[in-house]
């Protein structure tokens, strides 16, 4: 109870000395345990950054190999082993190894036995190894399947110099290079070995050639290691090895104080067992660990760390160092703390008691007065005075934070609940108007494309204008001022002290700020001009620095608006260009993506100012935004439909007319009919009658024919005994000698084998559907149907390219595989935009876009969304699109209908709920259809339209007609 009635100067004191005393004595205790353990902890840290540094230096080694590699395997470089002599594969390997010093070759090995290398002939050894001569910089190898070598050797400038030849009998199918390589083209890693022949450590990394299976693989020597280790921060005791998973040393630094590049793991081992690490060798099964061992009568800090390098593979790195190295800065710490203890408790408890009571008053003021700021109180906040500088200098600040702080959250506030970037900035150029007591401000902002064009974007009071201060002529007027502001330095000058410059200036005005704004990227995105009209005062200098970074935000906001405007720009811009690139993809849109936005924000504005039809539909900038952009990618999903069957104009094309393969077997046929003629007058038959005979078979022949091809063009409709005529005509049949699986792409050879083998001379019926003719669904097409919400059935096969089938189409040139994948467009429009990140105004999109080819009776696709469930905005689009499509004349298919034509078909499908009967009338008594005729369509569509009658039809006075309806 004492304690808490006791005075803030003896808290203070008291505080002191029991937090001093108690931090003395646990340093005093600690400090030498401490100080081991952070000493320990630190070479335990340095032991991982050792490790990591191994690991970046062997990444730094093997990854632009890797790259290299899967460019190399990707290429055609591994279909021909003779390309290792190109000249611009050489030059591409030799790159390689410029760029990654240790790679000693690059060869390809194929399962014939043939392989070729391409060797650096750099290294000395590599020279001493081979005999090459002097002046030779890459070796090539051709290794043939029948044992023959030819041997190349090129200069540094890859120029050709002399070539050997031998037998050798390498076999690269037999080495672990080759046979370990996995065949689903990962890369392959072999375990750290000594190379024999150049006396070094190394390791081999491989790749399978996806083309023909052959292995391309890279030699990589690990001779830099033992100088890596040696440079890595370490005690000059210290001693240092790295072994593989094998326990294979592949380099070391203290252990072996002189190791050649050629030194042997004998030479290695014997070195390990007359040293600290000695322990670790006697170890079969390695786990990390740090721990202390002993070693000629001396104790060691053992360090044992594993390197992964996330697959099989992996490094240890073994350190050891004399514990007497780690504790010797601990003693000398531990006396420094004890004696530095007493001198703080002794001189701070003289000064604690005499500082304590000087500002135990003060502060109880100023506690008060924080706590009313704590609490956002600004209004009633009062400061003492105090003779201690510090505590007088903090009553001040404390006053002028309140007043600053409550301004500018009043300013935050107002930006908060902004979004307008030109009442922002006013927001701004207000406040510090307010702040600097200034007699005006003004802020001037450069243009997003063009940062010397400036305008003026606000200012305060309103009193003041642009045409009173010329900045621009300032500018120029002031070079120093220029110059201070590329600086980021603000400016400030006086009329009297130039002249020049008084006739862009307010006459009254005594003295200016110029403070410049730049965004991130360091370019000028504005100035702000401050104008006094009287001397300032040094409260109001003060003020300048916070005035500084209070405009930093007015920086930031003009950066981020910049940026906000640039994206959607961008954004708006690729969405066109896609638009406008599916337009350009097939004559059969014509300019369709471009004009359906054009119509659908004609109509969506006149609906908005509609309140008797649809009172809650509003288009205010965020949907106009979301409309925009769905009306203009309403269509994206026409890219994933095969082109031929969008521009399917008979009912045998594919990617050609395949009329023409059928009329060459009428013709052979014809010629059949002319050889047995002939046939038969030389064997004694009567001429006239042979001839006779084979005339009218031809007749017949061209008659069919005729039939076939006017069938095609699928213009009328198809009865029963056309049908019936077609058959009688496949029956027919002809003679094929020529195998018909020559020259066939891997997937026509894949469907042409599910018929089996013919042999020839076969008979192959004139129109046939053969097994080949069906194109399946793949396994992952047919997963996607699993999960199928949309309301259009998948057919059995993706395709059907039967002759007859096509042929005997009922109406029109599509058959029903070829008509889901025109209608698979809008789905593939939703998943596609439904894969997009959107913000929250523009989420629904997908939904709009998606909800074109809906109607109100719920019969329309994908999702067939009946009218309680379908968008306004969806319902404008599609009116849009249908009044679009009717009177386009840029569609080679089909004649553009007039106004009067289009409008009927659209009142009709209004009436039969295909469409909102609605916007029908918002259509009709707004003349939208008269706007967009004026701005896209040819006066020869413009007829007079009868809009009574139109409106009679959807909202009928009397019986419609039903004869004029199906007209």
């Amino acid at each position: 109870m004492l304690w808490k009635k006791s005075t803030l100067q003896l808290h203070i004191a008291s505080i002191f000395f029991i937090v001093v005393s108690m931090l003395s004595v646990l340093l005093i205790v600690l400090s030498y345990q401490n100080s081991k353990s952070l000493n320990e902890q630190l070479a335990d840290e340095r032991m991982t950054q050792n490790a990591e540094q191994v690991k970046l230096a062997f990444q730094k080694k093997v990854v632009p190999v890797l790259a290299a590699l899967e460019t190399l395997a990707a290429s055609n470089y591994g279909h021909d082993i003779h390309a290792s002599n190109d000249p611009n594969w050489l030059a591409s390997v030799e790159a390689i190894m410029k760029v990654t010093p240790d790679v000693l070759a690059v060869y390809v090995g194929y399962e014939d036995e043939s392989s070729a290398f391409i060797r650096s002939t750099v290294p000395a050894f590599m020279r001493e190894q081979f005999s090459t001569p002097d002046n030779s910089h890459i070796m090539v190898d051709i290794n043939l399947s029948n044992g023959e070598q030819t041997r190349t050797f090129y200069d540094k400038n890859l120029q050709y110099i002399s070539e050997t030849t031998d037998t050798i009998s390498y076999k690269p199918t037999t080495r672990p290079w080759y046979k370990d390589t996995p065949h689903n083209g990962d890369i392959f890693i072999t375990d750290p070995y000594f190379y024999l022949f150049i006396k070094r450590m190394g390791i081999t990394i491989s790749k399978r050639i996806p083309a023909n299976g052959g292995v391309l693989a890279a030699d990589i020597t690990l001779s830099s290691i033992n100088a890596f280790l040696k440079s890595l921060p370490h005690s000059e005791e210290a001693k240092i090895m790295l072994f593989d998973d094998n326990k294979t040393i592949l380099g070391q630094t203290g252990v072996l104080p002189e190791a050649p590049l050629n030194t042997t793991q004998d030479t290695y081992l014997e070195a390990a067992q007359h040293s600290p690490l000695v322990s670790l060798l006697e170890k079969d099964d390695w786990q990390e660990t740090s721990h202390t061992v002993k070693f000629e009568e001396e104790d060691w800090r053992l360090n044992l760390m594993h390197i992964s390098f996330g697959n099989r593979k992996g490094l240890w790195l073994a350190k050891a160092i004399p514990e007497r190295t780690l504790i010797g800065s601990a003693i000398e710490a531990r006396n420094n703390q004890i004696t530095i203890s007493f001198i703080i408790l002794g001189v701070g408890m003289l000064l604690i008691m005499w500082a304590s009571a000087k500002i135990a008053t003060p502060l109880k003021l100023l506690n008060k007065a924080s706590h009313k700021i704590r609490n956002l109180d600004f209004h009633s906040v009062k400061t003492p005075d105090s003779n201690i500088v510090e505590v007088r200098e903090l009553s001040d600040s404390i006053c002028m934070m309140s007043e600053t702080i409550g301004d500018f959250l009043n300013t935050l506030h107002r930006v908060s609940n902004n979004s307008n970037f030109e009442s922002l900035l006013s927001d701004m150029v207000e406040h510090c108007y307010k702040t600097s007591d200034a007699d005006y401000v003004l802020m001037w902002a450069t243009d997003m494309e063009d940062r010397n064009n400036l305008s003026l974007a606000a200012h305060y009071p309103e009193a003041i204008s642009e045409t009173q201060i010329d900045f621009n002529q300032l500018l120029v007027d002031l070079p120093e001022m220029e110059e201070a502001v590329d600086n980021h330095c603000f400016f400030t000058f006086t009329p009297d002290e130039h002249p020049s410059v008084s006739g862009h200036l307010p006459d009254e005005l005594v003295r200016a700020w110029v403070l410049p704004l730049h965004n991130r990227e360091n370019e000028r995105v504005g100035f702000v001009f401050v104008g006094f009209n009287h001397v300032i005062s040094p409260e109001q200098e003060e003020k300048l620095g916070f005035i500084q970074e209070f405009l930093g935000f007015a920086s930031l906001i003009k950066e981020n608006w910049d940026h906000i405007t640039a994206q959607k720009n961008l954004f708006k811009s690729f969405v066109e260009m896609f638009a406008s690139a599916i337009d350009t993809k097939s004559p059969y849109t014509g300019g369709h993506c471009q004009r359906v936005p054009e119509l659908t924000f004609m109509l969506a504005e006149a609906v908005n100012e509609d309140q008797d039809h649809f009172p809650d539909f509003t288009l205010d900038e965020k949907s106009r935004e979301a409309l925009y952009f769905a009306a203009w990618l309403h269509d994206c999903g026409k890219v994933t439909t095969p082109e031929y069957v969008v521009d399917k104009a008979t009912k045998l094309e594919t990617i050609y007319n395949r009329i023409h393969e059928i009329r060459m077997r009428f013709e052979i046929l014809k010629r059949d009919a002319e050889i047995e003629c002939w046939k038969q007058i030389s064997e004694g038959a009567s001429a006239e009658d042979a001839r006779a005979t084979m005339l009218k078979q031809k007749q017949e022949l061209d008659n069919e024919f005729a039939f076939v091809a006017k069938t095609n063009i699928g213009g009328e409709f198809l009865d029963e005994g056309s049908e019936e005529k077609l058959k009688q005509i496949a029956s027919r049949t002809w003679i094929r000698t020529i195998d018909d699986t020559l020259g066939l792409s891997w997937e026509e050879e894949l469907r042409r084998n599910r018929r089996g083998e013919d042999k020839l001379p076969c008979k192959e019926h004139l129109l046939d559907n053969r097994l080949d003719h069906k194109i399946y669904w793949t396994e992952q097409q047919l997963k996607k149907f699993e999960n199928w919400s949309f309301n259009i059935k998948a057919p059995e096969h993706k395709f059907d390219l039967g002759e007859l089938y096509n042929l005997g189409i009922k109406r029109g040139t599509l058959t029903e595989e070829e008509r889901f994948a025109i209608n698979d467009h809008i789905i593939q429009t939703i998943i596609m935009l439904q894969k997009l990140p959107y913000p929250e105004h523009l989420k629904r999109i997908p939904e709009i876009a998606g909800g074109h080819h809906e109607k109100l009776d719920g019969k329309g696709y994908p999702l067939g969304l009946s009218d309680a469930n379908l968008p306004v905005d969806a319902r404008i689009m599609a009116i849009a699109d249908i009044f679009e499509a009717l009177t386009a004349s840029d569609r080679p298919y089909k004649k553009a209908k007039k106004l009067s034509e289009a409008l009927k078909i659209l009142a009709f499908m209004a009436k039969d709920k295909h469409v909102d009967a609605r916007l029908f009338k918002i259509f009709i008594e707004q003349r939208i259809y008269l706007k967009y005729a004026q701005d896209f369509l040819p006066e020869s569509q413009w007829d007079e339209v009868n809009e009574a009658y139109l409106l009679d039809i959807v909202f009928p006075k009397k019986p419609i007609d039903e004869k004029a309806h199906h007209s």
